[in-house]
């Protein structure tokens, strides 16, 4: 979710946590539902104070349709990569592609632990490796073959193109852990 609509999520938030609390404080103190309706009455006297409530009721409504559909259109998308073909619809899942990637890189001599992320970038993937690497390996080299091969492996499996391979070296594997003092 883009910061316009974080914000836009937190005005709502807000607004409506207000209103949840006129309505309990209406539930607990029943005079104060005189006091609220009293005024709106006295508000509705003055020009185009329908308008505008009309108005922030649409937009209340509009918002809550917004998130609604994005919360439940992104949790779908994420999941998966769509091809279309002439035959029919073919579903990948990332996960699919992070086991991909992951039983190509064990393959690979060097490496001591790996974990595999990916992501959907419009018609493309792009994978995320973190890396834990044996000592006295060339790191520059290691890691372009690591590229080279994952990005080989991901397409002619899938058929889907992969746009871009991050290799993270997180750390060199020493063989023994430190003691904490």
């Amino acid at each position: 979710m883009n910061i316009f609509f974080r914000i836009l999520l937190t005005v709502y938030a807000i607004c409506l946590t207000i209103i949840a609390i006129l309505v309990m404080i209406v539930a607990l103190w029943p005079p104060f539902f005189d006091i609220l309706t009293n005024n709106v009455y006295f508000a509705m006297e003055y020009p185009y104070t329908n308008f505008i409530m009309f108005i922030v009721a649409l937009l209340f409504l509009t918002l809550s349709l917004i998130f609604l559909l994005s919360g439940i259109k992104q949790y779908k998308e994420k999941k998966a990569v769509t091809r279309v073909t002439n035959i029919g619809e073919i579903r990948i899942s990332l996960e699919t592609i992070e086991n991909i990637a992951l039983a190509v890189t064990r393959k690979i001599q060097g490496i001591k632990e790996i974990k595999a992320g990916s992501a959907k970038t419009e018609e493309k993937i792009r994978v995320e490796l973190r890396v834990i690497l044996l000592p006295e390996v060339n790191i520059p080299s290691l890691s372009e073959e690591i590229q080279k091969k994952v990005k080989h492996s991901v397409e002619t499996a899938t058929g889907i193109e992969v746009s871009n391979v991050s290799v993270i070296v997180e750390n060199v594997y020493t063989g023994y852990r430190s003691r904490v003092e």
